[in-house]
């Protein structure tokens, strides 16, 4: 078995930050309140979006393998 990487760790990262944004958002959809409304777009939002932004950011900047 092997150890993961950098980069297997830092998308790992990331995954868990956009399924953390996305049930921010599914339990926000349960209630009907203004402050799910906020949890749905600053908390759920800016965890989807941190967590695309490491990945894309993550995907660009690795260095391909020698060979």
């Amino acid at each position: 078995m092997t150890g993961t990487t950098g980069i297997e760790r830092r998308l790992r990262i990331s995954g868990i930050l956009i399924a953390l944004g996305l049930l921010v958002e599914g339990f926000s959809l349960i209630r009907v309140h203004p402050l799910a409304f906020l949890a749905f777009m600053l908390i759920g939002g800016a965890l989807l979006i941190a967590g695309i932004g490491i990945y894309l950011y993550f995907i660009a900047s690795a260095s391909s393998p020698p060979g």
